[in-house]
């Protein structure tokens, strides 16, 4: 008999497999033996939260409904293994395992329609009986029916379940303050909170909870805010949590946050290391308040209105926030999402030689009147790997074309590149760009024509693993047969998508056909030929009765 390999070998193998999320992997290892059981179901459980079935999100359009139901089972076996589990009815304890808890995802299983009509009945049996919780409903005509009360089934498992978790790291879902409360002394080890409401915070006993009993505690994302007095209430959290201890802060909406709550910030100066915010009207002339936040990594600054300007409405904030965004000499990913100074303030911080930015996004700014900031791209040619640009391309002359596709070019460790810029790029420019960027692994463009000599140069992108043509292309079947052939090892599960074929060249079905199943032969990528529609033209124009 072969001898057996140490327990700690087992552990790291099967620790591997979950990194790599390997789930079916880790599930025959479960069931081949004993000892390769316990390792297993640990690193499966500890990354249930990335399992593919997870939120069952598959188009229905695409998948028959019979394949939905199989999912929605799937999913619901996931959840009910974790559930029975922390009331003992498992062989295993799986939920000692897990490292994140998404209530959202529980919640989305109770309302799936698939769930209510064909397996719920079955998934409130046995031992989870004691959290079948409904509601009468009573129609206009008159009638009852019964409807699951999705949030005092989810408040009831999360009672249960944050008992026997003592390894939970992350939470996330629409949480009352009264569960916060009562479930972070069970947590010590909860570093980040995911809340659909950030009204929940409104209760100080939560960030005394969370201060008293959680600290590692240091990450928060709040979906939205509703309810008066928000950046006060927000600030009156901020500050209760332990002194520099908040790493990361997203809020996804208008949270409110303003004045109070940037200068609450500061009390994590020396931590806070990602910040995405959602700002306002209200909100964007106290940017300047968080100037003592230098930590910071990675910011992301959305303006929820889009309507000042600050560099012509209030010039000493415009100079008061590139002061601050220059002190954080360890900023290297920026991302401004309706903000119309955005070019205006990105530009001294590329100048900035002690900053070596990664990533950058911009996504409302005028490219006529931004030939500084195109300019200034090429001072982080040596660090930057992700650039999307979006903007108003009107009343562009052939130098300011000129000058972005110079800075473009020579932007050579770029592996993204997102150039969501209608009706200016010609297929030379692009050409003259994508030759020089070998590094390449996901490209999005426009363009006015594209036709099969843009293929060659991005044929020679041995990298790419996803690219989407998006201008008006003429495409051909030999030009596309002929750029699949070029394509190597390094674009294994390569994914082009060619988003408005022109309808006079337009490549058949039979044809679109064969090239799938070569490019899927040939490095098992993917293939979506979308014909182009003039929006000016109604898609029922022609057609007779």
């Amino acid at each position: 008999m072969a001898p057996a390999l140490p327990d700690d070998i087992l552990h790291v193998l099967c620790e591997q497999l979950g990194d790599n999320e390997q789930f079916d992997a880790l599930f025959n290892c479960a069931c081949a033996s004993r000892s390769l059981a316990v390792p297993a179901l640990t690193n499966m459980y500890r990354v249930h939260h990335k399992s593919p079935i997870r939120g069952a999100d598959q188009d229905e359009v695409a998948f028959k409904r019979s394949m939905r139901l199989l999912i929605v089972q799937k999913w619901s076996i996931m959840w009910k293994s974790i559930i029975a589990s922390a009331v003992d009815a498992t062989l295993f304890p799986y939920c000692r395992y897990i490292r994140a808890l998404d209530f959202r995802d529980l919640e989305n299983l109770l309302e799936d329609e698939q769930f209510t009509a064909k397996i719920s009945d079955q998934f409130f049996d046995g031992p989870l009986k004691q959290f079948n919780k409904t509601n009468t409903i009573t129609r206009p005509s008159g009638q009852k029916f019964e409807r699951l009360d999705v949030k005092a089934i989810v408040n009831a498992i999360g009672e249960v379940v944050t008992q026997h978790t003592p390894m939970l790291e992350t939470i996330s879902g629409q949480l009352s303050s009264a569960a916060l409360v009562h479930w972070a002394p069970r947590v010590s080890h909860l570093q980040e909170l995911e809340l659909w409401d950030g009204s929940a915070l409104e209760d100080e006993l939560v960030a005394a909870s969370i201060h008293q009993n959680c600290p590692n505690f240091n990450s928060l994302m709040a979906f939205h805010w509703i309810g008066e007095d928000r950046d006060h209430k927000f600030a009156k959290f901020l500050s209760a949590l332990r002194p520099n201890t908040l790493e990361r802060l997203n809020t996804l909406n208008d949270v409110g946050a303003g004045a109070e709550s940037f200068l609450a910030l500061s009390a994590h100066r020396q931590t806070l290391k990602n910040l995405w915010i959602c700002i306002s009207d209200d909100s964007l002339p106290h940017l300047p308040l968080l100037a003592g936040c230098t930590a910071l990594e990675e910011v992301r600054i959305e303006d929820v209105d889009g309507r000042t300007v600050l560099e012509d409405t209030q010039n000493d904030v415009f100079l008061e926030t590139i002061n601050w965004l220059k002190s954080c000499e360890k900023l290297h990913r920026i991302s401004f999402v309706n903000l119309l100074s955005a070019a205006k303030l990105f530009t001294p911080l590329l100048l900035e030689h002690k900053i070596r930015m990664r990533s950058l996004e911009i996504d409302s700014y005028v490219l006529k009147d931004s030939r500084q900031f195109h300019q200034a791209l090429v001072h982080q040619k040596d660090s930057l790997k992700y650039l999307s640009l979006s903007g108003d391309t009107d009343g562009m002359f052939r130098d300011d074309v000129d000058i972005l596709v110079d800075s473009l070019a020579q932007l050579q460790q770029m592996e993204v590149l997102r150039l969501l810029l209608q009706e200016m790029f010609r297929e030379e420019h692009l050409i003259s760009v994508i030759s020089k960027l070998s590094r390449l692994e996901e490209l999005y463009i426009n363009g006015l024509l594209l036709t099969d000599s843009l293929l060659q140069p991005v044929s020679k992108l041995n990298n790419l693993r996803s690219v989407v043509l998006a201008g008006i292309s003429r495409f051909t079947f030999d030009g596309l047969s002929q750029y699949i052939n070029q394509l190597g090892p390094g674009n294994q599960g390569i994914r082009v998508m060619i988003d408005m074929a022109e309808p006079e060249t337009l490549i058949d079905d039979r044809e679109v056909r064969i090239l799938k199943v070569r490019l899927k032969d040939k490095v098992g990528g993917t293939l979506e030929y979308t014909l182009w529609r003039d929006p000016n033209i109604s898609e029922f124009e022609g057609d007779s009765d």
